[in-house]
């Protein structure tokens, strides 16, 4: 409560507008009181919505204009445009009651039906200008972080707060912007934070950056999302690694204190405990290299050992030949090798089974291959289930179907019927990659240039 009085006595209270002219852009942070009542009554059933943010600052805006009029804002109102005002995203306990103690509100209408109660959303902005706006397209360039950690003078700084929700106790939901500006460019960040305790932690993030003398800006959009358990998960891992730097701090302090001989110090055979795991680690990765590459054998063997016998049988057919009979050995093991394929085959997708026939697979030629620098930047715990080789394909196969329509999706289910080799590690490594994105719904679009 203290810390959302303090968010309020920031931003609500103290109405504040300060202009920066940056070379041809002029810079407007402007903070004024949070909305009336009456008036976020009005908003929401204008928006369709059974309810609004707590603390909904809707004059608030920050505001990048160019002399010729053109340019980019941020406001309140239009980043709740684009929550979900038709579906309840995140279904916990908490929704129901956090909805049904805004039941009685006036702009209820009675009945409090689904919608994003967490007000996600994935707004980047909005262009203004009547005669001209900024043009937006897609493109491979990035921001660059170096120049952004570069020492440089400060000449202007300010964060505006667009809505706060606490979400009835049970989390919080916000979204504010903040600019620097400096003799050499200016960089802006909008950031969407949801918290629902016990269940999720989620960020949308949008970055604007601009140089000077340069006729465009970068924007690039980012989404994060953790399971609290997961997060509590690596917690517990770093609050073990401090246990054990303290015990071993003791143990060497203890030890010098009492003279006990180096071979009986607790703390040496931590260090031992210590290499005997990485080598055990190690040996783990190598027995599953060693794994994947029989595996990839066998199914060559099996792969070939299909088309010998498709070629004797269409030989037998086509000719007057004769063939030998295989002997007891050769048919046990081709009906080992046999039952062992036909099982492989129902895993493997259409496409790859072609692959493994020597058939070559046809991708559009401007289809992008992740490379093994892209694929060792994923986290271990990303990636170390999956294979860069299965990745590409799977990735490949993605860009084929969406290639032609950058603003279509797919759903998982919809994958697996297109016998596409999916899964959630190989999402989660191309999300991380920013290569693809997951909309409300969780279908799967292709992310082009920092979308």
């Amino acid at each position: 409560m203290f810390a959302s009085l303090s968010t309020m006595m920031s931003h609500g209270f103290k109405s504040s507008k300060q202009d920066f002219t940056f070379g041809p852009w002029k810079v407007t942070a402007a903070k004024n009181h949070i909305m009336k009542s009456k008036d976020i009554e009005r908003l929401a059933e204008e928006m369709n919505m059974p309810s609004l943010p707590e603390m909904l600052f809707g004059d608030n805006v920050l505001r990048i204009q160019h002399t010729d009029g053109y340019g980019i804002e941020f406001s309140a109102i239009n980043a709740l445009k684009r929550v979900n005002n038709m579906e309840d995203a995140v279904k916990v306990a908490c929704a129901q009651e956090w909805q049904e103690s805004r039941a009685d509100s006036e702009h209820s209408k009675e009945v409090v039906r689904p919608y994003d109660w967490t007000y996600t959303t994935d707004y980047r902005g909005t262009l203004i200008g009547d005669d001209m706006q900024i043009k937006v397209t897609k493109t491979a360039a990035r921001i660059d972080m170096e120049k952004l950690k570069a020492r440089e003078q400060i000449m202007f700084f300010d964060e505006v707060l667009l809505f706060e929700d606490e979400l009835h106790d049970h989390g919080v939901s916000m979204i504010s912007v903040k600019i620097r500006v400096m003799p050499t460019s200016f960089f802006l960040l909008l950031r969407f934070f949801l918290r629902v305790d016990g269940v999720l932690i989620r960020i949308n993030d949008t970055r604007l950056y601009h140089e000077a003398g340069k006729n465009y800006m970068l924007r690039e959009f980012s989404t994060r999302e953790s399971k609290i358990a997961e997060l509590k998960f690596l917690k517990s891992e770093a609050d073990l690694e401090y246990i054990e730097k303290r015990l071993k701090l003791d143990f060497i302090n203890s030890t010098a204190e009492n003279g006990c001989p180096a071979e009986e110090n607790p703390a040496v055979m931590l260090e031992n405990l210590r290499a005997i795991k990485a080598k055990h680690t190690a040996l783990c990765s190598q027995v599953k290299e060693i794994a994947a590459a029989q595996k990839e054998s066998m199914d060559s063997i099996r792969n070939n050992l299909s088309s010998v016998m498709d070629v004797i049988q269409h030989f037998q057919q086509t000719t007057d030949v004769e063939v030998q009979p295989l002997t007891d050995s050769m048919q046990d093991s081709l009906q080992i090798l046999g039952s062992a394929f036909s099982e492989t085959t129902k895993q493997v997708p259409p496409a790859i089974t072609a692959s493994s026939q020597q058939q070559p697979l046809s991708y559009e030629s401007d289809n992008v291959e992740l490379s093994e620098a892209m694929f060792g930047a994923v986290p271990l715990s990303l990636r170390s289930s999956i294979k860069l080789a299965d990745l590409n394909v799977f990735y490949q196969q993605l860009q084929q179907h969406l290639s032609k329509d950058n603003s279509s999706s797919l759903s998982v289910q919809k994958m697996k019927q297109l016998k596409m080799n999916v899964s959630d590690a190989k999402l989660k490594v191309l999300q991380h990659l920013s290569l693809v994105a997951l909309d409300r719904k969780g279908h799967v679009r292709l992310v082009m240039g920092g979308e």
